[in-house]
């Protein structure tokens, strides 16, 4: 049996500072006060949510980001506050297929409707013509890929059931057929 002290001994080696990790923590903070603060003032805007919490959502984005610089040593970015606050947008393997095209139109529907409510606040009447555009776009579009959708399956349908049906002979030949066995 060996000793333990012909062992290696192992060293844990970190990359991130202690500033670093305390960093991304409170980067963390502040990206979901700033996500519930935006989401609360989307459902106000939209006549639902809970506008007495904005002002306490304001102070908790206000302290998050204070508690930060405190402990980074600098200010959050703009560029982490928009990536904070920048929509997801799933993945979409096939742009060509009906889900890939559906899922284009509704993420346009929802960019054109955003922007039609921002400019809407702000009384920016060009900024709401251009989201109202995008917004009836892709509905035009989404409506026309249903169109699509439903031509086809009314074409399968036909096809199916003319396919599977026995060809019928004429109604004249089938009486004469049936005077005959007389």
């Amino acid at each position: 049996m060996s000793d333990d002290t012909d062992r290696p001994k192992l060293e844990v080696v970190a990359e991130n500072t202690r500033q670093q990790i305390d960093g991304k923590k409170m980067q963390g903070r502040v990206d979901y006060a700033l996500c519930e603060l935006a989401a609360n003032i989307i459902r106000v805007v939209r006549g639902a949510g809970r506008p007495d919490d904005i002002i306490n959502q304001c102070n908790e984005v206000l302290k998050g980001a204070i508690e930060y610089h405190e402990k980074v040593g600098r200010f959050v970015s703009s560029d982490s506050v928009a990536a904070a606050l920048r929509l997801e947008r799933e993945r979409i393997s096939d742009y060509d297929s009906f889900g890939g095209k559906r899922q284009l139109a509704m993420r346009q529907m929802i960019d054109g409707s955003l922007q039609v409510t921002a400019s809407r606040l702000l009384g920016q009447i060009t900024q709401q013509r251009r989201g109202e555009n995008e917004m009836f776009e892709a509905y035009r579009e989404l409506e026309q890929l249903y169109q699509d959708l439903r031509k086809k399956r009314e074409a399968e349908a036909k096809a199916a059931r003319t396919g599977a049906a026995p060809k019928r002979k004429p109604a004249k030949d089938r009486k004469a057929k049936d005077v005959d066995s007389l």
